[in-house]
Parts: structure tokens; C-alpha cells; sequence
């Protein structure tokens, strides 16, 4: 089993490599230097404008302190501003400008048709049967590391 799971996981790796490479090779008004990283950075803003620190750490998998680092990028390109919380003032809050947003919702749209181009042969039934395993795969990929977690907090 080990072996036929390493395969996938490395498949599943190099699709995802050629999949955000095709992004990046896209038409994303980005105007500027950003570097893959800082772009992928604005990944975590998919569903907000605005997160702290922390949750912005933990979406990108990063160590706290090298966020300041990554968010000094992105706040020199204009694309994020901080600020320090209103009702306690440790938090920092992480928040995009106009031109982040602009950015940000590029890199989704052209995500989704890079998505519509790769999936664009496959009949109905092979995506209902795509969709139904890789609802299976995050469910048992999500209790795996719900379990990792929970024994790293011991």
C-alpha cells in the first residue's frame, strides 16, 4: 500500500505544480516583482479581505515570525496594510488595498478557468466520480491530520 500511496501523493504533488504554474503563466494584472511565494500568499485572502497574523500564518504554513518578513513584501508592493487591533492591541490585522484585491480576484478567476481547461474533457459521470473520491480523500486526509494535531497539543 505504502508504495501505491506514494505514487498518488507525488502525482497528486506534480499536478499541482503544473496546475499553479499555468496560473502563474496566466494573464494576472500583478504590475509588479511578487515573487511566487508573495502570490501565493494572497491565496489566504480567498474568502475575506481581512485576517490577523496569526490565522495568516497558519493558512500559509509559515512560523509566525518570518510573517513579518512576507507581509513587509507585500505591504511595500501596496498590496496589504496592518493594523494593530482596536480592543487588543498585540493583534495586527493584515488587510488587502484595492490593488491586492484586484490581484487576488485575477489569480481566482484565472484559477478557475485554468480548472474548467484541465477538466473540460472529462464526461459528467467521470466528474461526479472525481468529485465523490476526492470528497473521500480530504475526509481521510482530514481526520489523519485532525489526529496529527491533536497528539502534537499533548
Amino acid at each position: 500500500m505504502e508504495e501505491k500511496l506514494f505514487k498518488y501523493l507525488t502525482f497528486l504533488r506534480d499536478f499541482s505544480r503544473v496546475y499553479t504554474q499555468q496560473i502563474m503563466e496566466g494573464n494576472i494584472p500583478l504590475n509588479s516583482d511578487l515573487k511566487l511565494s508573495q502570490l501565493k500568499a494572497l491565496y489566504a485572502f480567498r474568502d475575506t479581505d481581512c485576517i490577523t497574523m496569526k490565522e495568516f500564518a497558519l493558512n500559509l504554513g509559515v512560523k509566525f515570525p518570518n510573517m513579518t518578513m512576507i507581509v513587509d513584501g507585500l505591504e511595500q508592493e501596496g498590496i496589504v496594510q496592518r493594523e494593530r487591533g482596536r480592543e487588543d492591541r498585540r493583534k495586527v490585522f493584515v488587510s488587502l488595498s484595492d490593488k491586492g484585491k484586484e490581484i487576488r480576484d485575477s489569480f481566482l478567476a484565472q484559477r478557475g478557468r485554468i480548472a474548467e481547461d484541465i477538466f473540460a474533457n472529462i464526461t459528467e459521470q467521470e466528474r461526479d466520480l472525481l468529485l465523490e473520491s476526492l470528497e473521500n480523500v480530504c475526509r481521510i486526509f482530514g481526520k489523519s491530520f485532525e489526529d496529527r494535531m491533536a497528539k502534537r497539543k499533548m
